[in-house]
């Protein structure tokens, strides 16, 4: 693919951030405060930017691009175990606020909680 620039408006970018999570076109004219003749009118002009009809293409095109990127996209399962570790950390750090040091080992349990639910979830998936 030739390196190219596109220079999208926020509304194009938060359209593209909301789509690509599933979100339908009500919640997303709600979320951003637009007309539905707005929605359609940031379709039609983010197909022009990207130079194509179809939308798989222009996501690819805008993850290439680093317009999106993969880790504002992270699997629901790896954010629930990591809120859970916030959660521990933040209480440990409760109890003991001026002596407080991350223990290697909950950073070491969380990678390895991650990397095996990961797994188990790709063999699932199969």
């Amino acid at each position: 693919m030739e390196c190219t620039t596109i220079e999208l408006t926020n509304a194009e970018k938060y359209f593209l951030r909301l789509s690509v999570l599933n979100l339908d076109n009500q919640y997303i004219t709600d979320f951003l405060s637009l007309r539905k003749k707005d929605l359609s009118q940031i379709k039609k002009t983010l197909k022009i930017k990207f130079n194509t009809k179809d939308w798989v293409t222009l996501i690819q095109k805008a993850f290439e691009l680093g317009i999106l990127k993969e880790q504002d996209y992270v699997d629901s399962t790896v954010k629930k175990i990591a809120l859970e570790y916030a959660s521990k950390i933040i209480n440990d750090f409760k109890d003991v606020p001026y002596d407080y040091k991350l223990p290697q080992s909950t950073l070491l349990d969380f990678d390895y909680t991650v990397t095996n639910t990961l797994k188990q979830m790709k063999i699932a998936l199969k």
